[in-house]
């Protein structure tokens, strides 16, 4: 038995313990998810599987702070050895006016997939405050994560921005927002042949990138139970080595293969939601949108082993989900509740990059018992 079947076992029976002696004091889900994936791990080359996850939460408030672990397990029915589970742990202060925290979390993969486990440990800070009407969302957060066996992933990662949204009389809702991104691949030298070509030059020792990113949302009220939401969102490099081809081994192309590192693009995303309240407990949603991204760091691949420096990755990206949501409330004042969901998902890249053209359609449903 390998370390990560133990560790869902472990997950399994704290759970069981919890329901046995949690008292009103404590907040706790449970969660399975049984999903039928074409293509899990969106790659050219299809993989289809059943995949089925346990999620556990638990919370506890105290007088100073509160305290959270939330742990998972994914079992892929037909591809068992890409099992892995993820946990973490959290403690924050919570006031009308002010969050912040810190958290640790966890990925652990089989052995043959160990290579893509790691660690992360962030703190952050959130206030909110007024301004001219309009209501505003500072935050500040911090980030160390780490690759044990992909050691030139490593990184800190810093992000702050603002939030502002204002609500009219005519239930139109308007949110805007900005935020600064920087990343520092500590642990990566530029001055080996083995990571990058002679096409990067930086006075930099490691491997950064530092973006802004922006968005604009209008939120309206179309009749008294159906809402309609649609998004700009912008992103933009402005500086470090992602301006830069790097000459990588695909796995370790910015994250983005396995781990789908935002800060590794630039570009222009649109999207649109509408939601539509059956009932006070049932909730159907569709979502669309539609990316165009271009990856300053990244050259293409023209086949599965051929990487082509002199033309940049292209992609351009559609989702379309569709969900139903039916809540059930029991126990004294609905402290109890059980949420069931289904929904459809569909995600086509198209990209100029081989290891990045794919497309993939998800089926899923979801319990999630709250008390």
């Amino acid at each position: 038995m390998n370390k990560i079947q133990i560790t869902s076992k472990y997950i399994l029976i704290i759970s069981f313990l919890i329901l046995n002696s949690v008292s009103a004091q404590w907040r706790l889900s449970l969660a399975t998810t049984q999903e039928y994936s074409n293509n899990p791990f969106n790659s050219p080359i299809e993989s289809p599987s059943m995949v089925s996850s346990i999620n556990l939460g638990i919370e506890k408030d105290f007088s100073a702070l509160s305290i959270g672990y939330y742990g998972n397990y994914t079992n892929f029915f037909d591809i068992s050895e890409r099992n892995f589970f993820w946990h973490q742990v959290g403690l924050w202060n919570l006031t009308d006016s002010t969050i912040y925290g810190i958290y640790f979390e966890q990925r652990g993969n089989t052995k043959n997939y160990e290579s893509y486990n790691y660690s992360n440990l962030s703190s952050y800070y959130k206030q909110n405050f007024t301004f001219n009407s309009f209501n505003v969302l500072g935050n500040i957060a911090l980030s160390y994560t780490d690759y044990p066996y992909l050691i030139d992933l490593r990184n800190i990662l810093l992000n702050t921005g603002l939030m502002l949204n204002k609500s009219f009389e005519t239930k139109t809702t308007l949110i805007g927002g900005v935020s600064f991104n920087y990343k520092n691949y500590i642990s990566s030298d530029l001055n080996s042949n083995e990571l990058v070509g002679d096409s990067m030059q930086s006075s930099s020792s490691h491997a950064f990138t530092s973006q802004l990113s922006s968005y604009l949302r209008l939120a309206q009220s179309i009749t008294e139970n159906t809402g309609l939401a649609i998004q700009y969102t912008n992103q933009t490099i402005l500086g470090g080595t992602a301006n830069f081809i790097r000459e990588l081994d695909y796995i370790y192309g910015d994250e983005s293969q396995y781990f789908d590192d935002p800060i590794s693009y630039q570009g222009n995303k649109v999207s649109a939601q509408l939601t539509q309240m059956i009932s006070e407990t049932m909730i159907l949603k569709l979502n669309y949108s539609y990316a165009s991204k271009e990856y300053p760091s990244q050259a293409k691949y023209e086949t599965p082993d051929i990487y082509d420096a002199s033309s940049l990755r292209l992609d351009k990206k559609t989702d379309i989900n569709l969900s139903f949501a039916k809540y059930f409330y029991f126990g004294n004042e609905e402290q109890n509740a059980l949420l069931v969901s289904l929904s459809y998902n569909f995600t086509d890249n198209n990209s100029n990059s081989y290891w990045y053209n794919y497309k993939t359609n998800e089926v899923s449903l979801t319990i999630n018992f709250q008390f």
